[in-house]
């Protein structure tokens, strides 16, 4: 299991930071994986929605489906199929989950991003650990940087 974690701080409730992370069209304003995030099918648990991004310079499209939804605490969706400038990416890892967890604390809201990819196999986790860990801890870095203007826009 790889498991990339960052934990950030925003200087508003928990309801205000829960408004923006878990409307995935608000995605674009804060997340930097996503250019546009397309809702499905449904809403809360069970939602479907399709991220448009882009990957190593390639355009990127990742079907989602939330699997964990508390509202003011938790959403986590897990990737059911990925696809690079429209055609099936390179499989790396068997399951990938990202999770949002929000805390309140002395008046700000902590948020934990986490995402836990499943390796499919050893060559494929070497290739994870060199190529990619490195761009998801960047983008999630810049997702905690960019999340707090978001709020403050609402």
């Amino acid at each position: 299991m790889i498991e990339i974690e960052r934990v950030g701080r925003v200087d508003a409730p928990v309801a205000d930071v829960w408004k923006v992370v878990s409307d995935a069209r608000r995605a674009p304003d804060w997340f930097s994986f996503a250019d546009r995030t397309d809702v499905v099918s449904g809403s809360g648990l069970g939602e479907r929605r399709t991220q448009h991004g882009r990957w190593g310079g390639k355009r990127s499209e990742i079907d989602q489906e939330v699997i964990e939804f508390v509202p003011d605490k938790v959403i986590a969706w897990k990737h059911t199929a990925e696809r690079l400038d429209g055609k099936p990416a390179p499989v790396f890892s068997s399951s990938s989950v990202f999770r949002i967890e929000l805390e309140a604390h002395d008046g700000h809201t902590v948020v934990r991003l986490r995402t836990q990819q499943l390796p499919r196999d050893g060559l494929r986790k070497i290739a994870m650990k060199l190529f990619g860990t490195r761009d998801i801890t960047r983008r999630m870095e810049d997702s905690l940087h960019r999340l707090p203007g978001a709020v403050d826009g609402s």
